[in-house]
């Protein structure tokens, strides 16, 4: 690969929660601790910083990392354990599909059927129940360690209870149809405490998914829409008819320069996608992109910090 100029400087998840003079933000009881000791000592009162706030990180950090499927090629894809990783290797948002199951049960998967994640035979997902959905698990085989142990499915509940509060989440319904999409809402509204989920969510889906898109822009949510170059080439008018349900815009990283230029075009942050290594992380950064969606969590996000 040719050498290229290193990616801009990348404003990372301790920027944001540190902020820029470096001091770090009060919890609820230290920041009490604090203001008693300068009431008692005659110094000026500690205002508490507000925690951080997702989505806005989100937008300000360069590049911004989405954990595809939470690092689909590095663990078990969606699984709450694959999760825990990408939290830890300091990612900024992190990615669902998500399937609903026969009683009404959203959980992580991609495809209609576990055969591709746990090797079953026709077991389409929205013909059974959630507890015969746990009977199976995800397999490592696809990822770059096939040794490490399967993972139970998560569910989306369990997904935004511990992650809604400090990452962006995005959140694609794949094979599931518009009349259940207002549940997603309900539910993060539930394991969230509240009806604001601008900071929290964000709709993502192929770019012809405009009605869910269009869903989630009308409760305030940002939206993601990817695109790749040769669908782009093959139906010109692609773009025009669907960019407006996306506030992001998404396109496989090595797309031509012609067509980075198109949807930069648009005034809306390109987030490359879907990025396995680091490789492909400096071609999607020197052509402009503002984000990435990363599936190798591993070798991609901590070089890019560092490099930062």
């Amino acid at each position: 690969m040719p050498s290229s100029p290193r990616p801009r400087a990348r404003v990372d998840r301790r920027t944001v929660l540190l902020g820029v003079g470096g001091v770090a933000v009060l919890g609820a009881v230290g920041a009490g601790v604090a203001l008693r000791t300068a009431r008692t000592s005659g110094e000026a009162q500690v205002t508490p910083t507000a925690p951080p706030r997702p989505v806005d990180a989100l937008r300000a950090a360069r590049p911004a990392t989405v954990a595809h499927r939470g690092g689909s090629r590095d663990w078990p894809e969606m699984s709450l354990y694959a999760y825990r990783q990408s939290v830890a290797a300091g990612v900024d948002a992190l990615e669902m599909s998500l399937s609903r199951t026969s009683d009404g049960v959203w959980f992580g998967l991609h495809d209609e059927t576990l055969d591709r994640t746990s090797g079953t035979s026709g077991f389409v997902a929205a013909e059974h129940t959630w507890s015969e959905v746990q009977r199976y698990r995800i397999s490592a085989a696809g990822t770059t360690d096939p040794g490490q142990s399967d993972q139970p499915y998560a569910r989306f509940d369990e997904f935004v209870r511990e992650f809604g509060r400090d990452h962006a989440l995005f959140v694609d319904p794949k094979y599931v149809g518009a009349d259940f999409y207002p549940e997603l809402f309900e539910i993060a509204r539930t394991q969230l405490g509240t009806a604001d989920l601008t900071q929290t969510l964000v709709g993502k889906g192929y770019c012809t998914q405009t009605e869910w898109g269009d869903l989630a822009s009308a409760r305030g949510c940002e939206t993601w829409g990817y695109y790749y170059a040769d669908e782009l080439a093959g139906d010109p008018e692609l773009l025009t008819r669907t960019s407006g349900s996306w506030s992001l815009l998404g396109l496989d990283w090595s797309a031509p320069a012609d067509t980075w230029s198109t949807l930069a075009a648009t005034g809306k942050p390109v987030y490359g996608h879907i990025v396995p290594d680091l490789d492909a992380a400096h071609t999607a950064l020197d052509q402009g992109a503002d984000g990435l969606v990363v599936s190798g969590v591993a070798d991609v996000v901590g070089p890019l910090t560092t490099e930062g």
